[in-house]
């Protein structure tokens, strides 16, 4: 497994990092988004979003919609 190179977070330091990557995730910014930003891996990420109660987003973004009514 690749490091990192990012110091672990423990207590509430990491419950505090968690819950501001809860805000920005549920501002609209992705999990690889948010790991690219922080340094963090896309699976740290997302376990650090799950510990502090994240209702993630389903997978592949929204259904597109004809233009022009008819479907």
């Amino acid at each position: 497994m690749k490091s990192t190179g990012q110091p672990r977070k423990r207590g509430e330091e990491r419950r505090a990092f968690a819950e501001r990557l809860r805000t920005d995730y549920y501002a609209g910014s992705s999990i690889r988004n948010l790991a690219d930003r922080t340094g963090y891996s896309y699976g740290t990420v997302r376990n650090l979003l799950l510990s502090v109660g994240t209702k993630l987003r389903a997978r592949g973004g929204g259904k597109r919609r004809r233009k022009g009514g008819a479907q």
